[in-house]
């Protein structure tokens, strides 16, 4: 959801004047049968944008109209015959400065739009270098939300003044526009992270003060709010990222780097945790994995060691035991993951002096040890295999665990039995494979070397000045960031 329903929407109108707004909009996209093909694309891509961007929060005052508005542009036999010339204006306007806000927000939603449900149109749009639009137009943001968003406290406390009173409503609005065009842009980033194949020359323009901004200005009192959430995804992505290409280049994990240092709040790591236990989008749940592996495996397990208090540990034990047991056979690769973080969290943080749930961590993985107990297909695949080997492995090499073990091993079979009807039996087929082989250690999917904070201390780094104040909806963003990485915002 982009837009608030509760926020009071400036346009009201009867069902004739919306049903004839739309129509002319249907209009504007249909082909004349003169004139020259290109300058009659142009014409009509530039008109609806405006006419869009002039209607917004007026006629278009919902999400349900900001798709209506995207589909009939993008299902139209002008866009869809002349794709690339298409994707590349709409590139090109977007990376215009001085273009107004409406016109932004309504130019990156229609370039959303059509990279979820078109995966080519997305690849296209990294030919024209859409990446390097979506990142600079970003960061503009970034730096003026920076420097002039809510936690800067613009109107927190209400002036009595009625001109200062209104000059504060202002800037709310602006700031309230710049947080949806952020939205939108940063979920056009975690699109190329998440679906293409992200150059390294792409991650490598990231700086430090975008990362920064990232960790700093996540909150972690909320699960619903776009914003928040968006900038968790994105997070997830480019870490997700970092860990791939480090495998072949010599790259700066930025987002390991900010989450381990003891100057940047702790925010993303408390909504990290808050995530964990709530979320179900399986790929949300892999990159969250991912990056627990990460911070229970660097420095050889010492970061890990004070990095999450008790209560936290717990908690991650209590969500593992209950996503283990839960887990259908299509998802075996997800059960996989959770697995693949459970020795590192067992030996290298406190857990290995408290033992939490130790029993219930025995019968989980003495039942997950074998095949047979969870897989009700007739054909067993590698993630069944790889599920097997990985709860075996964890119950030998976690002393505290081993030793209960043993003694669990003599138990009665009917337990077995009993558990196998009661958590298998729903007979679906994995469909997603493993990269492993079987004689492959499991935990080479990560391929992680050592990290290395190679970061400056955010106190010794040159700081940014910050850009000036934005006089009005109409703003006039021009570009003064330079490409040389700060550690930190300008005060």
């Amino acid at each position: 959801m982009i837009l608030d329903p509760s926020t009071p929407h400036p346009g009201k109108h009867d069902e004739e004047e919306v049903a004839s707004f739309w129509s002319t909009m249907e209009k504007m996209v249909e082909l004349p049968e003169d004139g020259r093909p290109d300058e009659n694309i142009n014409s009509i891509l530039v008109g609806y944008v405006k006419n869009a961007s002039e209607s917004y929060m007026s006629f278009i005052n919902s999400d349900r109209d900001l798709c209506k508005m995207a589909v009939t542009l993008t299902e139209s036999v002008a866009f869809r015959e002349n794709l690339e010339f298409c994707l590349s204006k709409l590139l090109s306007l977007l990376n215009i400065d001085l273009l107004e806000m409406n016109m932004k927000f309504i130019i990156a939603y229609i370039l959303l739009w059509e990279s979820k449900n078109n995966l080519h149109s997305l690849e296209i749009m990294l030919e024209f270098q859409g990446f390097n639009v979506f990142y600079n137009t970003l960061y503009t943001q970034f730096a003026y939300l920076n420097k002039y968003g809510e936690d800067k406290n613009i109107a927190r406390e209400r002036p009595t003044d009625a001109n200062f009173a209104e000059l504060s409503e202002i800037e709310l609005k602006i700031v309230d526009g710049m947080k949806q065009i952020s939205t939108v842009l940063m979920d056009l980033i975690f699109q190329v992270l998440k679906y293409c194949k992200c150059s390294v020359r792409n991650v490598q323009i990231i700086d430090d003060f975008f990362v920064y901004y990232l960790m700093t200005s996540i909150r972690s009192d909320t699960v619903t709010d776009m914003f928040n959430n968006t900038q968790f995804k994105l997070l997830l992505a480019l870490n997700e990222q970092y860990m791939i290409l480090r495998k072949e280049y010599e790259i700066e994990n930025k987002v390991f780097v900010y989450l381990t240092n003891d100057a940047v709040t702790t925010k993303f790591t408390e909504l990290l945790l808050l995530k964990f236990n709530r979320v179900q989008d399986k790929s949300l749940q892999i990159m969250m994995c991912k990056i627990l592996y990460l911070i229970l495996t660097a420095d050889r397990g010492r970061i890990a060691k004070s990095f999450f208090y008790l209560n936290d540990l717990n908690v991650l034990v209590d969500v593992l035991i209950r996503e283990l047991e839960n887990i259908a056979e299509n998802e075996e690769t997800l059960r996989n993951y959770f697995l693949r973080i459970m020795e590192p969290l067992f030996v290298n943080t406190q857990l290995s002096t408290t033992h939490y749930r130790k029993d219930d961590l025995v019968r989980v993985l003495l039942y997950l040890s074998s095949v047979d107990n969870f897989c009700s297909s007739d054909k067993v695949l590698k993630e069944h295999r790889t599920t097997a080997k990985l709860a075996s492995r964890i119950l030998d090499r976690v002393e505290w665990l081993n030793c209960l073990a043993t003694e669990a091993d003599a138990f009665d079979s009917d337990t077995s039995t009993s558990r196998k009807s009661s958590v298998s039996g729903l007979g679906i087929t994995p469909i997603t494979t493993m990269p492993t082989t079987a004689d492959k250690r499991s935990d080479n999917l990560y391929n992680n070397k050592e990290l290395e904070h190679s970061a400056e201390s955010l106190g010794r780094r040159k700081s940014r000045p910050p850009p000036p104040p934005p006089p009005s909806r109409k703003l006039g963003l021009t570009r003064t960031i330079t490409r040389s990485t700060p550690s930190s915002p300008a005060p």
